[in-house]
């Protein structure tokens, strides 16, 4: 049995967005806060895991819903980068990073979403 979520362009973008994070994460804010750091990390899975668990319904309707489930988990992601920007655990810089992956990583996640529900 083939999965199709592997072959999916958005699926790849968003594995190399969550390993891009989960480096910033170890590295720097780990060491801060364990439960913000556990929290960034539980967003980034739930952004790939819902990609793949929608991808098995058979309805269009239904994988948009897991869609738009991915898309609050990016949001998650980049208020919790901003709560370590906030809190001085990253910097400005490294944080705008993050925030235009993020962005464009939703850009194409809504655009999968609207193509599923047309």
């Amino acid at each position: 049995m083939k999965f199709r979520f592997k072959e999916f362009r958005v699926y790849k973008e968003a594995q190399a967005y969550c390993l891009f994070c989960r480096d910033i994460v170890q590295k720097h804010i780990l060491p801060n806060d364990r439960d913000l750091a556990d929290q960034i990390q539980r967003a980034l899975n739930s952004l790939l895991l819902n990609i793949a668990e929608g991808s098995a319904d058979t309805s269009d309707a239904e994988f948009a819903r897991f869609l738009g489930i991915s898309i609050r988990s990016v949001y998650e992601t980049v208020a919790g980068f901003d709560t370590a920007t906030l809190y001085g655990f990253i910097d400005d810089n490294l944080n705008s990073e993050i925030e235009e992956k993020a962005h464009s990583l939703v850009k194409q996640l809504v655009s999968f979403r609207n193509k599923l529900r047309s």
